[in-house]
């Protein structure tokens, strides 16, 4: 059929049911010549919002069917229908000038929908009382009677009978509990105002407040479309109070006005209802979802592992992804850049993804994949698509085009078996780590069989202790002190804060978990306990009690934090900053130079000291020194240790002390086992000395100042 078939179709019953709506207003109020409500009006707007401006001529007919049906004549008729046309149109153009949605889900949406149907409204109070006054010569108080009524009418059909078909009436019934309160409400206001129409006239109008708990507690059960439909429902109240006796206008003016204020005051409450659960919904999505990918978190993946775990029918297999080689975008672009990839990455695993598998960003750049009902075969397919997508993965920076890996590890639940979903987890990452040993950009299937999966598990449960440590007291912090060689001044103690086991016996080397915190990235966090921990011993010992020294690793000096908050430590402890020494290696500091001298340079403006560790075990010390901001250089202790049977490391020590002092720094001689080398340290230019011969080791919290 034609499309302009079609359309005459459709405009044809269009006018046919709003003209039936009308005549049926008006006939179920035989004794009142004035009608309070025109639903058409209302329905009108709807209908034009909704499907477009060309359905104008069921507005002009339905409305000379309404005025025609009271009495006015034809012609007069004709021309309300055309300011009827004239008050929706209005309407319709500023609802679409300033973008108003259906779903009037806010109090913005909701103020403009009123002021362009306020508006829209006023427009017919002068014509329709120039009508009456001029047209019909009906007394001036008389003409703004039938103005205001013409107004109120308009006014409240727009307001309650738009939004009840524009706002998602379908969610009425979608929900059981609202279901069940919006019957309750609705019912109960059809009730309560069949009880007022049996009451005399002169008590109905003051037991309509009766009316307004219902009202909103249909807002509050339906929201927009609830609060909609309770004041249609009023409307049908008054309509049933109209045929008992004839009202004068005055009488319909005050009845609008309740209407107009009891569907406000529905609209409002469900505007506000509806801004409280979007704001609830969204801060769950937020708790349960990446901001960075709109992936599920790590948590909101843990559950779904968790109810697969309670699944003993079913068959689920999880796939670990970590990237490979991401860290070169954020240390050649910045994070920003790093971040945008992330997204991108994000995208492309789900576009990759298949269907009904849960995915989720674990964290940093790591992913995780939940397959439902997955063989091996699958979740090999499933692993094969994740790389062929991220090989093709290119992102481009300015000039720079950057590519990535990525290794996965493939794992597969057992249900019913009692397993935790760290268990699963645990072993994903490992068959993970395995891939990226094995050559990195490939997959892994966890085999408990596997001798490097059994490594594995051993590194992870040291890790885990590691994690713990700091409040299980796993580590403690011992010092050693640092003695002055010349003897001259009244120094404060001064010590360097070592890091070991509270028991050594079934943990391993210090060294060993350490290195693991480095390849794990917890590293970090082990240097932020040990300087909390330094602060407070020196917060305690009083104002120039004390001076300690303590480490800084590699990934830590490197990291965004750091200079912030060991500038912090000073203020939040009570202590002077010069009474804490910053102690890195050689290594660590040619590793990054350019970093490692701008954050070090700040520090020591601050007031801290900044040592140089192992300085002469490099090639680079002697250039190295004067680029660096270090107040301290602690020589080599192999240097130290070979002084008494080997004369070049008398030559060694003496040149790296000289060079020290040309530049004003103070020379540490560690690893210091016979007090007998003293005199012979400071004759060579040597400040200060550490070791065993002059103190052994012993706990922090024991030195007295």
């Amino acid at each position: 059929m034609p499309e302009p078939v079609r359309f005459t179709g459709r405009l044809v019953v269009a006018s046919l049911l709003l003209s039936l709506v009308a005549y049926f207003a008006v006939r179920a109020q035989p004794h009142q010549g004035f009608v309070p409500i025109w639903p058409e009006g209302g329905l009108g707007l709807a209908l034009l919002w909704r499907h477009g401006a060309k359905y104008w001529p069921a507005i002009a007919i339905s409305n000379t069917v309404l005025s025609y049906a009271v009495g006015t004549p034809l012609l007069a008729a004709t021309g309300v229908g055309w300011l009827q046309v004239l008050v929706v149109g209005i309407a319709l153009y500023l609802l679409q000038r300033w973008h108003v949605k259906y779903a009037l889900s806010d109090l913005r949406q909701f103020g403009l929908f009123s002021l362009a149907c306020a508006v829209a409204s006023c427009v017919a109070l002068p014509v329709y009382g120039f009508r009456v006054g001029v047209v019909l010569h009906y007394p001036k108080a008389r003409a703004f009677e039938f103005g205001m009524d013409y107004f109120l009418s308009s006014l409240f059909s727009c307001l309650i009978f738009t939004p009840l078909l524009v706002s998602g009436s379908r969610r009425l019934f979608a929900d059981p509990l609202r279901r069940a309160g919006i019957i309750l409400a609705l019912a109960s206001i059809a009730v309560v105002g069949l009880v007022i129409t049996q009451l005399p006239v002169d008590l109905q109008d003051r037991s309509l407040f009766l009316l307004l708990p219902f009202v909103m507690a249909a807002a509050v059960a339906g929201q927009m479309a609830g609060a909609s439909a309770a004041a249609a429902l009023l409307t049908l109240v008054f309509v049933a109070m109209a045929r008992i006796e004839a009202v004068t206008i005055m009488d319909n003016i005050l009845r609008s006005t309740f209407l107009v204020v009891a569907a406000l005051t529905g609209y409002l409450l469900a505007v506000v209802f509806n801004e409280r659960e979007r704001a609830a919904a969204e801060m769950d999505f937020r708790a349960r979802h990446d901001s960075l990918t709109g992936m599920m978190n790590r948590y909101e993946f843990e559950n779904h592992l968790a109810h697969a775990l309670k699944d003993r029918g079913g068959r689920y297999a999880m796939l670990y992804l970590d990237l490979d080689q991401f860290k070169l975008v954020n240390d050649s672009c910045g994070h920003m850049a790093g971040d945008h990839m992330l997204h991108e990455i994000g995208l492309t695993i789900q576009r990759a993804a298949p269907s009904g598998a849960v995915l989720a960003r674990l964290g940093g750049d790591e992913f995780g994949c939940l397959l439902h009902d997955a063989s091996q075969a699958e979740a090999t397919e499933a692993a094969r698509r994740f790389h062929d997508a991220i090989r093709d993965f290119r992102f481009q920076v300015g000039e720079y085009s950057f590519t990535v890996g990525v290794s996965i590890g493939a794992t597969y639940l057992m249900p019913g078996n009692g397993e935790a979903t760290d268990d699963v987890l645990s072993r994903a990452d490992i068959a993970c780590y395995t891939a990226k040993e094995h050559g990195r950009n490939r997959t892994h299937i966890y085999s408990a069989a596997d001798e490097s999966m059994h490594h594995r598990h051993a590194e992870l449960q040291e890790l885990a202790q590691l994690k713990s440590a700091m409040a299980s007291g796993l580590f403690k912090l011992n010092a050693q002190r640092i003695i002055r060689l010349d003897g001259e001044g009244a120094e404060a103690p001064f010590y360097e804060v070592l890091l070991r086991h509270a028991d050594t016996g079934p943990h391993g080397a210090i060294e060993d978990l350490l290195g693991m915190a480095r390849r794990y990235g917890l590293i970090g966090e082990v240097d932020r306990w040990v300087w909390g921990e330094a602060a407070k011993m020196l917060a305690r010992t009083g104002e120039r009690g004390l001076r300690l020294s303590v480490n800084v690793s590699a990934s830590t000096l490197e990291s965004e934090g750091f200079q912030a908050y060991i500038t912090a430590l000073p203020g939040q402890h009570g202590f002077a900053a010069d009474r804490m020494v910053l102690e890195i290696t050689e290594a660590v500091a040619v590793q990054n130079l350019t970093r490692a001298v701008e954050s070090l340079a700040a520090l020591r403006a601050q007031g801290f000291g900044i040592a140089l560790d192992d300085f002469g075990a490099g090639v680079a010390s002697f250039g190295y020194l004067s680029e660096l901001p270090v107040t301290l250089v602690k020589l080599d202790g192999r240097f130290v240790r070979d002084l008494a049977k080997d004369p070049a490391a008398e030559v060694v020590i003496g040149a790296l002390a000289k060079l020290a002092k040309l530049r004003g720094i103070l020379c540490i001689a560690e690893w210091v086992e016979d007090t007998a080398l003293l005199p012979r340290l400071a004759a060579l230019g040597v400040d200060y000395a550490q070791g065993y011969g002059i103190h052994r080791p012993e706990p922090l919290e024991d030195l007295t100042p």
